[in-house]
C-alpha cells in the first residue's frame, strides 16, 4: 500500500510523468498507470471525469474532450498536448484557470480514452467504425463467358453506408487494393475494422483468442493507423452488418448479371452507384443514408500525407 500511495503522491503532488515514475521506481508503466489514477481503493474503478467535480473546467470541458477525441483521427506527432489545450483554452475562449487543472483532467480523460471501454462509447454503432467482408458474384467477361469474381464490401454500421470494389480474385493484394481505394475514395480510413479470419489478414490464431497478423496486413494497418479487431472462429454473425451489405450489394449492383471488360472503369462506377444507393432512408433514423455518412465521414482518420509513399500491395 505504501508503494501505491507513493505513486499517487508523485503523480498528484510532484507531476511527474508516468513514464518517470516507472522508471524511478523501476515498475512497469501499466502497474504505475493503474494506481495513478486510481480513485476508488476499495477496487479498480476509472478516474472520476465528471464535469461537475471540475468547477473551474467545468464550461470547457466539452471542449477538451472535442479536441482529444479529434486527435485520434490525427497522425501522433500533430496531436495535442496538454500546454497546446491550455494555450488554445486561453486564446480562443477566455480560459483562466491554471495549467495544473488542465493537466489532472486531461491525464484521466486520456487513460480513460486508451482503455476502450464500451461504456464511454455514447452510441450503440461508433462512428468511423467499419465491417469488411468478401462475397462472390457472377459475371461475363469481354468473350461471353461466364465467370465467378469477388466483391469487397466494407460498411459502416452507425450510418448504414457501404463501399464494394471487385476483383478476380480473393487474395492479400486484392484486400489491401480495395481498401487503399476505398480509403482514398472517402477521404479517410475506418477507426477500427471488424473481419472474419480471412487467412489475408491473420496468419495464425494464437492460445487465448490472440492473433498473429499477415505481415502485408499488419504493414497496411501499421500505414493506416486503423485497429483491427476479429470475429471468433465459426461466429461471423458477429460481423452482421457486413454480411447484410455483401447480400444487398450482390441483389442490387449485379441483378442482372454484369458484363465486366474493364474491372477499373466497372469498380468506378460502383462508386456511383453506391453513392446513389446512400440517397436512400436509414432504416431506423429515417434520415438519409448519405447524410448521416457525411456526419461520420468527420470522424473518419486522416490519411498518410503525400510526402508518405503508400505501402507496396
Amino acid at each position: 500500500m505504501a508503494q501505491k500511495q507513493y505513486i499517487k503522491q508523485l503523480f498528484e503532488n510532484e507531476e511527474l510523468s508516468l513514464r518517470e515514475i516507472a522508471r524511478r521506481m523501476e515498475l512497469s508503466f501499466q502497474t504505475v498507470q493503474k494506481y495513478a489514477y486510481m480513485e476508488d481503493w476499495s477496487e479498480h474503478h476509472l478516474p472520476d471525469v465528471n464535469p461537475n467535480h471540475y468547477p473551474i473546467l467545468k464550461d470547457v470541458i466539452p471542449i477538451i474532450n472535442l479536441w482529444l477525441e479529434d486527435d485520434i483521427r490525427q497522425p501522433r506527432k500533430q496531436r495535442h498536448t496538454i500546454t497546446r489545450i491550455h494555450e488554445r483554452l486561453q486564446k480562443e475562449h477566455a480560459f483562466k484557470g491554471s495549467y495544473s487543472t488542465v493537466k489532472k483532467y486531461v491525464r484521466k480523460m486520456k487513460y480513460i480514452m486508451q482503455q476502450g471501454k464500451e461504456g464511454f462509447l455514447p452510441l450503440a454503432q461508433p462512428m468511423a467504425h467499419a465491417q469488411i467482408d468478401f462475397g462472390t458474384f457472377n459475371y461475363i467477361d469481354a468473350y461471353g463467358i461466364n465467370q465467378v469474381a469477388y466483391a469487397l464490401t466494407i460498411t459502416f454500421p452507425y450510418s448504414n453506408k457501404g463501399y464494394t470494389q471487385v476483383f478476380k480474385a480473393q487474395n492479400q493484394e486484392c484486400l489491401l487494393e480495395g481498401m487503399q481505394r476505398i480509403f482514398g475514395y472517402i477521404g479517410g480510413s475506418p477507426i477500427r475494422i471488424k473481419a472474419d479470419n480471412m487467412s489475408t489478414a491473420v496468419a495464425k490464431i494464437l492460445e487465448g483468442g490472440k492473433r498473429e497478423l499477415a505481415e502485408g496486413f499488419n504493414r497496411f494497418m501499421l500505414h493506416y493507423r486503423f485497429l483491427a479487431d476479429f470475429c471468433n472462429p465459426a461466429s461471423g454473425n458477429e460481423k452482421g452488418a457486413v454480411e447484410n451489405k455483401v447480400g444487398y450489394t450482390r441483389r442490387k449492383f449485379f441483378v442482372p448479371i454484369p458484363t465486366i471488360a474493364d474491372f477499373n472503369a466497372f469498380n468506378q462506377s460502383l462508386f456511383q452507384l453506391c453513392e446513389e444507393d446512400g440517397n436512400r432512408l436509414h432504416y431506423k433514423k429515417k434520415i438519409s443514408i448519405n447524410e448521416l455518412f457525411r456526419e461520420e465521414q468527420t470522424h473518419l482518420l486522416v490519411l498518410p500525407p503525400p510526402g508518405i509513399p503508400d505501402i507496396p500491395l
